[in-house]
């Protein structure tokens, strides 16, 4: 390894604990003066919901007493990834802040899987493409959720205030950031890291913040089981028992999402 490159993978080391540091409440040179191991709080598929920070027995207890959050007794911290800073992150959320146009990007992805159901194939063939097909419906319509939901509140000082009023952990998160600057920053990242198709929490955050009642979609969290079915199991469930998913079904799907979208929007409208 040169010398150049060790020193600048230690220049991004600083630059990481620096940021660390500032997340956690306290100086670089205080957590310089620690040692931890960082591990992870995720899902049986990988979605990683939390770090968790825990640092050594011979810490210093009088810098760990300052760290926001910390369980003293256990000396540990949960991080979420949403706390952290990325180019990533920056460029992902932009096009949902500044674009109103989630509608017609979601029309366009269901226009296009109509499309595609009209594919002559072999039938075990067609029966891989409705599997893709239907994931893609989902995945697509938690894009215009999540898309339209984010755009709406970081447009919004009144929305914004609201969901912080509203959603008791985001609130949690923004006790100690009075910086108004600081508490969109952290929002933004909150919102960017929620899974739409987590319908309840979904469905919650649109009535509450945007006074949005989507009622009746017992079908889209059917549609999300059998999605989960698609992503992780390629259409097959727990027994092993192909999922049964049709030209039919998918069309049925996509209007539904169509008439959900529509309403959403026009509600916004108002």
């Amino acid at each position: 390894m040169s010398v150049s490159k060790r020193k600048y993978e230690e220049m991004l080391e600083e630059q990481s604990d620096k940021e660390l540091a500032s997340i956690l409440g306290i100086s670089y040179d205080e957590l310089c003066q620690l040692e931890w191991d960082v591990d992870t709080n995720e899902s049986s598929d990988g979605l990683i919901y939390d770090y968790i920070y825990t640092f050594r027995d011979d810490s210093n207890l009088e810098i760990l007493k300052k760290i926001q959050g910390i369980d003293i007794e256990g000396r540990y911290v949960y991080l979420q990834p949403w706390e952290f800073e990325s180019d990533y992150y920056e460029s992902e959320i932009a096009w949902y802040i500044e674009s109103p146009e989630q509608l017609s990007v979601l029309e366009n992805h269901l226009n296009s899987i109509i499309s595609l159901t009209k594919i002559v194939a072999d039938e075990p063939t067609k029966i891989d493409l409705f599997v893709m097909l239907h994931a893609h419906v989902i995945a697509a319509m938690e894009e215009f959720l999540s898309g339209t939901f984010i755009h709406e509140i970081t447009n919004s000082d009144e929305l914004m205030k609201k969901l912080i009023e509203t959603d008791s952990k985001l609130g949690k998160k923004l006790k100690d950031k009075k910086h108004k600057d600081r508490q969109m920053i952290v929002a933004k990242k909150y919102l960017n890291n929620l899974i739409f198709h987590r319908l309840k929490k979904t469905k919650q955050m649109y009535k509450q913040v945007l006074d949005i009642d989507f009622k009746n979609t017992d079908w889209l969290d059917t549609a999300i089981k059998v999605r989960h079915h698609c992503v992780h199991r390629a259409g097959s469930d727990k027994e092993g028992k192909r999922v049964n998913i049709t030209k039919e079904s998918i069309i049925k799907l996509v209007d539904d999402c169509k008439e959900l979208s529509t309403l959403i929007s026009l509600e916004i409208g108002k």
